[in-house]
């Protein structure tokens, strides 16, 4: 086994989440530095004409692609490939023995990420992360539109993000890829394609090692805090979905990247360390609550139905007014959309459970988990709600929008003041989310080469 200790010992105390243009400067300072050991490949530019980089480190026999921002208001992996770039090119041992050509995209989607930079210099609140929430939409996000054609699928449409590391995968066969996602309420769940008890073990060392518990997350568990990753494949849940007869699917407009890189190379392994950035201390407690599981699913079902009727009325008051086809609308209108007609979700199925599942009781880890997951993700859209609402307002937009604008800041600031009366509300230190995921990637390129023919 490969020795990771110096290169996780030494992971900075972040105090916050870097910016695109610090990564963009932090990696043209790297390649100064270490012209021999590192140089930058230029992907293309993003929707809005940003230039998308990738460093190139090593000359191993196998190919690593990881990317971050996946989802641009996921943040923690530009300030982890930073730091793995420059641990990989201080350490000639760790390079060498791992034998890999690493490709690393500190940020895919720049143009998504940078509406979201009031948030990386803090305050780590969630009423802060809200007021600053940005989600590129599914349709024209970079992990969503690589081309897939299958059955009644042919869809070829690619993104400019999508795209730029089309430009990677097309030209290297690819080991080990994965999307640096970031979910914000729990621990950690190790996402991966298939069965791997030989890397569950050292996965939880590294957890353990930065002090990241193990999520407690309902579905298709392989192992403590190790899940199977259905929502990497969007373009088989849709098939699935169409062969057993349904007409009401949400539309997609391509596969992710797992998906793709099989196509080039059937034997890639993939491995998301989907961390998370705040928790309650309860999280820890696997003693058994006083509520069921089927209570604390109805109650998050509540919650969700609770904030889409509440959007859905003001959407809909809303919409006579809205004419700045900006980010920010766009974002609203794909969110809108399946509440309004009812899709069945494929791209982030639901988990369904058994009569037992519901009936036995919850550990508290999982209450509040499943609880307050809910009770946090539901003020996220009603942030979207006001930046959308602030944009047009700042074109001349109808004063009607400015009383809609206070309903919705008043729903927010109810929702916040429940969360905080209810929960204790911790965000993870950025160092242990870095160095717990970094450890896991490493284990997983290791584990990775074992696949190959």
């Amino acid at each position: 086994m490969t020795d990771f200790s110096n290169i996780l010992d030494n992971v900075p105390h972040f105090k916050r989440y870097m910016t695109v243009d610090e990564l963009h400067q932090r990696s043209a300072d790297m390649v100064n530095e270490y012209p021999d050991k590192v140089e930058i490949i230029d992907l293309g530019e993003s929707t809005d004409g940003e230039t998308i980089e990738c460093l190139k480190i090593g000359d191993g026999k196998y190919n690593a692609l990881i990317h971050g921002f996946p989802n641009c208001e996921e943040p923690f992996g530009g300030n982890l490939l930073d730091y793995m770039a420059e641990g990989l090119v201080q350490d000639d041992q760790l390079r060498e023995e791992l034998d890999y050509t690493w490709y690393l995209v500190k940020c895919s989607d720049p143009d998504g990420a940078r509406l979201n930079e009031g948030f990386h210099h803090g305050p780590h609140t969630p009423m802060n992360f809200t007021l600053n929430y940005y989600r590129t939409p599914n349709a024209l996000t970079p992990d969503s539109t690589f081309p897939y054609r299958f059955g009644p699928l042919d869809l070829n449409n690619p993104v400019a993000e999508t795209k730029a590391l089309m430009k990677i995968l097309d030209r290297v066969p690819m080991t080990f890829v994965s999307a640096l996602h970031m979910m914000k309420w729990g621990g950690i769940t190790y996402e991966v394609p298939h069965a791997c008890p030989e890397l569950y073990a050292p996965l939880w060392d590294v957890a353990k090692q930065f002090d990241v518990f193990p999520r407690k997350r309902l579905g298709t568990t392989l192992a403590p805090g190790i899940q199977h990753a259905a929502y990497l494949t969007p373009a088989k849940g849709w098939l699935k979905q169409w062969a057993a007869g349904n007409t009401n699917i949400e539309p997609i407009s391509g596969c992710d990247m797992y998906e793709y890189a099989q196509t080039l190379n059937p034997y890639v392994f993939i491995q998301i360390p989907e961390c998370c950035i705040w928790y309650d201390p309860r999280m820890w407690d696997d003693t058994p609550s006083e509520t069921t599981l089927g209570e604390s699913l109805k109650y998050a079902d509540e919650r969700s139905n609770e904030v889409n009727n509440f959007m859905l009325g003001t959407w809909n008051k809303a919409l006579p007014h809205l004419k700045t086809q900006g980010r920010h609308k766009v974002m609203m209108d794909e969110w809108m959309e399946p509440i309004i007609k009812k899709y069945t979700n494929v791209s982030n199925p639901p988990f369904t459970f058994n009569k037992k599942v519901h009936e036995r009781k919850a550990t508290m880890a999982e209450k509040i988990g499943v609880e307050g997951r809910d009770d946090l993700y539901r003020m996220f859209y009603l942030g979207g709600l006001i930046r959308t609402f602030d944009a047009e307002l700042e074109n001349g937009g109808s004063e009607k929008l400015s009383g809609l604008r206070d309903d919705v800041s008043g729903k927010l600031q109810e929702y916040d003041n429940y969360l905080y009366d209810n929960y204790t509300v911790i965000a993870h230190h950025i160092r242990n989310l870095v160095g717990m995921s970094l450890g896991s990637l490493l284990h997983s390129a290791e584990y990775a080469k074992t696949r190959q023919p």
